[in-house]
C-alpha cells in the first residue's frame, strides 16, 4: 500500500471512531433525558385528567363530536343523490388550544359550529336537504354547537420527547415544567396556568346561564 492509501485508511478509522463516540454520547444523553420526559408526560396527563374532572364535576356539558359516514358508493355510481349517515362518536370540551374528552385525552384544537348551518351544505338542492336531514337524525337541535371528528387523540410517548424535543403539542421548560407549544418549536407557555384559565372560563360561562 502507498502512503496515500495509509492516510485514507487512517482517516476512515478516525471518522468511524468519531461517529461511534458521537453515537455513544447521544445514547447516554437520551438515557439521561428519558426520566425527565417521563416526569413531564406524567404531569401533563395528571393536568389533563384534573381538567376533565373539574369540568365534569361542574356539570359543564361537552360538545358532541360528529362523524359523517360515507354513503353507498355503488348507488352513487347509479346517479342517486345520497347523504352519508351522521353519528355522534363522542363528546369533548373545546379548550382553545386543544380539545379534551371525559377520560382526559387531548386532541388537536377544533372549533364548534352549529349542527345545521345557515349556508347550503351542497349546491344540489336535493342533496342539501338529505344532508340536513342526516344531521337532524342525530337527535340534536339544529342550533346545537358540535364539532367534527378529525384526528385521533394525542399519543403521549416520552421517547418521542427525547427524540424530537416535544410530545404532540407539549414540551418542557428548562426546569421540567410542561409547556403548551405552538407550531413554532421555540415558543411555549406553561401548560398549567393556560389549562386552568381555560377550565375556569368554561365553568364561569356555564354557571352564568
Amino acid at each position: 500500500m502507498s502512503d496515500f492509501d495509509d492516510l485514507v485508511s487512517a482517516e476512515r478509522r478516525r471518522l468511524d471512531e468519531q461517529a461511534a463516540a458521537h453515537a455513544a454520547g447521544e445514547n447516554a444523553r437520551r438515557r439521561g433525558d428519558l426520566p425527565e420526559w417521563q416526569r413531564v408526560v406524567a404531569r401533563v396527563q395528571d393536568l389533563l385528567s384534573s381538567a376533565a374532572r373539574h369540568l365534569r364535576d361542574a356539570g359543564v356539558p361537552p360538545v358532541p363530536v360528529l362523524e359523517a359516514r360515507k354513503p353507498n358508493e355503488r348507488l352513487q355510481l347509479w346517479g342517486f343523490e345520497l347523504a352519508g349517515r351522521v353519528v355522534v362518536v363522542g363528546h369533548r370540551w373545546l379548550l382553545g388550544p386543544l380539545a379534551l374528552d371525559a377520560e382526559g385525552r387531548a386532541y388537536s384544537m377544533s372549533r364548534a359550529v352549529p349542527l345545521v348551518p345557515d349556508f347550503p351544505l351542497s349546491q344540489l338542492p336535493g342533496l342539501n336537504k338529505k344532508m340536513r336531514k342526516a344531521r337532524l337524525r342525530t337527535g340534536l337541535a339544529p342550533d346545537r354547537q358540535v364539532t367534527w371528528a378529525s384526528m385521533d387523540p394525542y399519543v403521549l410517548d416520552p421517547a418521542v420527547g427525547v427524540e424530537t424535543g416535544r410530545v404532540a403539542c407539549f414540551g418542557k421548560g428548562e426546569d421540567g415544567t410542561p409547556l403548551l407549544l405552538s407550531t413554532d418549536p421555540g415558543s411555549g407557555r406553561p401548560l398549567e396556568p393556560v389549562l386552568a384559565e381555560a377550565v375556569a372560563r368554561h365553568i364561569a360561562r356555564h354557571t352564568r346561564r
